[in-house]
């Protein structure tokens, strides 16, 4: 994260590549808690993400892309 912080001090857009990536960190580091630390959890009126079934957890955990793709259409 803090590569992603120097870009954009330096003005240097970072890529979807990039931005997936820590995406998946914070999801990593956060794991199955899930928290406020997620912003697909907070965009989500703090709920795991689920469009299936209750109790299965969030439907982008670990899953870098599947937030970015989340929080674009958010």
């Amino acid at each position: 994260m803090n590569s992603l912080i120097k870009k954009l001090v330096r003005g240097v857009k970072p890529t979807e590549q990039e931005i997936q990536e820590m995406l998946y960190e914070i999801c990593d580091n956060v794991h199955a808690s899930c928290d406020d630390t997620c912003p697909v959890y907070e965009i989500n009126r703090h709920e795991p993400l689920n469009p299936c079934r209750e109790n299965l957890g969030c439907a982008c955990f670990k899953n870098g892309k599947a937030m970015y793709d989340f929080i674009r259409r958010s």
